[in-house]
């Protein structure tokens, strides 16, 4: 079995205990919808954070960080970090677990090349002359949402915006699983994503979408982002989206309008998450995932309650959208390899990815580097175990 990804592939440059109440910070909040001020929650593009400031971009992140180094520079990315965390968990399954992007010949584009080389994943990075390697600074304030912690990206394309649909290796088309991960930050891959994703379905392979802050479709002022065309969703057979981009997507303003229209989309399945709050679920009755009624699916009460007792556990939640993904592909392989003709079943999705975002609460950046084969998944089959174990008792369908 072979799980390949494309997307976005980064280097995060992360703050662990920013305050959001920082001067600098505040007065660059956005003030109206695109206008390349700040989100907190979000994403924005550096160069349009410039703009809105009217000011260089090393001048306004040395001033938001107030001259203080990063605490952590780790392998970011909606796409690689997925993928990283499945091929830890799979390392024993015999699965192959590929990866195709880019960076700079800078430094940073050595260091993700670095980094990868420890992990499971078979990457295939093209270097791009004359462009930084792709980042995001990544303002962690561990204060927010009672506690629970919030984060803001600051993102660099770089590299990211030379890669094209064309580049998509001829590999992915024959994997039987794959992720488009975070393509929003890869422009013209993101432009084409129809495209990718009706000749990987056309052959039948299991497509996985994971969306990320658009943030340049918001500037444009879209009404509805775009996946490339409303065509793209009939090519998806799992999408997974945060309420607010499951909202921008379908130009709904509340997470229940926008799973009803999701449903109406095309698409095969959705898992909507919300931060800690509980994730919405469903898929329709002719998909590769078996029928399921929108229903409110909770987070891992297991993680939430260790890290109630322990709250010196609690890290920063950079990842953990990222590796909540990652969990959803590790569930999807193995239930394929254990019944190849069976419906997935979109509990066990929720179950992983679930427990493998709550997971990377407990640790800093979104990837996770382990000492020894399999002990991440040491860690996490618990949490999993423990999340069937509370179901279905905490299922609410939607009436």
């Amino acid at each position: 079995m072979r799980i390949s990804g494309v997307g976005c592939c980064l280097l995060d440059y992360i703050y662990h205990h920013y305050s959001y109440e920082n001067e600098s910070f505040r007065k660059l909040l956005s003030t109206a919808k695109g206008d390349g001020g700040i989100i907190p929650g979000g994403l924005v593009f550096t160069e349009d954070l410039a703009r809105f400031s009217g000011k260089h971009t090393e001048d306004l992140l040395a001033e938001l960080v107030a001259g203080i180094e990063a605490d952590a520079v780790n392998l970011g990315g909606p796409a690689i970090v997925a993928m990283v965390h499945a091929a830890q968990l799979l390392a024993d399954q015999g699965i192959e677990v590929s990866f195709s992007g880019v960076t700079g010949t800078d430094e940073a584009g050595m260091m993700i090349r670095d980094i990868l080389a420890k992990t499971p994943v078979n990457a295939g990075l093209r270097p791009v002359e004359g462009l930084p390697t792709p980042s995001s600074h990544v303002l962690s304030d561990p204060h927010q949402h009672g506690g629970k912690g919030e984060r803001t990206f600051l993102n660099t394309i770089g590299a990211a915006g030379e890669f094209t649909a064309e580049d998509v290796p001829e590999g992915f088309y024959r994997s039987d699983i794959v992720l488009l991960g975070g393509t929003a930050l890869v422009p013209r891959l993101h432009d084409k994503l129809d495209t990718v994703l009706r000749t990987a379905h056309d052959l039948g392979v299991f497509t996985v979408v994971g969306t990320v802050f658009d943030f340049r479709n918001e500037r444009r002022g879209m009404k509805r982002w775009p996946l490339g065309s409303d065509d793209a969703y009939q090519s998806i057979d799992l999408l997974i989206a945060d309420a607010v981009e499951a909202m921008r997507l379908t130009g709904t303003q509340e997470i229940l309008a926008s799973a009803k229209a999701l449903q109406a989309s095309g698409v095969g399945a959705f898992i909507i998450t919300n931060g800690a709050k509980p994730m919405l679920g469903w898929s329709s009755a002719y998909g590769r995932i078996a029928p399921f009624e929108l229903s409110y699916l909770p987070v891992s009460a297991f993680v939430d309650e260790l890290l109630e007792e322990k709250p010196a556990m609690r890290k920063d939640s950079t990842g953990c959208g990222d590796n909540f993904v990652g969990g959803v592909l590790v569930s999807i392989a193995l239930q394929m390899q254990l019944a190849p003709a069976r419906q997935v079943d979109l509990l066990d999705l929720c179950a992983w990815g679930a427990s493998s975002g709550g997971f990377a609460c407990m640790y800093h950046g979104g990837t996770y580097f382990e000492t020894k084969p399999m002990e991440k998944l040491e860690a996490i089959a618990p949490i999993v175990a423990d999340y069937h174990k509370r179901l279905p008792a905490s299922i609410r369908r939607v009436k």
